[in-house]
Formats: C-alpha cells, structure tokens, sequence
C-alpha cells in the first residue's frame, strides 16, 4: 500500500513540475548519479591496494584501518 501511495505521490509530483523543474531534477539526478559511480570507483580502487598491501584473511583489520584512513 506504501509503495501504491509513493508511486502516485511521484507522478502527481512529475506532472505538476514546469518543464525547466524537471530539467532541472533530470541534472540533478544524473550528477548525484555520476557521483555514485565515482565514489564507488574510488573505494574499488583503495580496497584494491588495501588487498595488495595487506593480502590474506588474517589482515582484515589493517586493510579495513587502510581503506579508512584513505578515504
């Protein structure tokens, strides 16, 4: 029932919005986005090197306080 309510609250939404208002919430969606995948590509990348630095099961503790401090 949540969920009904959300996506009819959503489209009333979307219809009452002036043309440039969802211009400008596509570009706002599309930077948070972008920014999403960038934040992830950056922890890949860290863990990566966390994983190389400290390899094995027993190092979890490090890499985690590697990955922590490099963010």
């Amino acid at each position: 029932m949540f969920f009904l309510c959300a996506i009819i609250t959503g489209i009333v939404k979307a219809l009452s919005q002036t043309p440039e208002e969802q211009k400008e919430f596509l570009e706002n969606y599309r930077m948070e986005k972008k920014q999403r995948k960038e934040s992830k590509r950056l922890y890949r990348s860290i863990e990566s090197q966390a994983i190389a630095k400290y390899p094995g099961r027993a190092n979890y503790r490090k890499r985690k306080a590697y990955i922590d401090k490099h963010l």
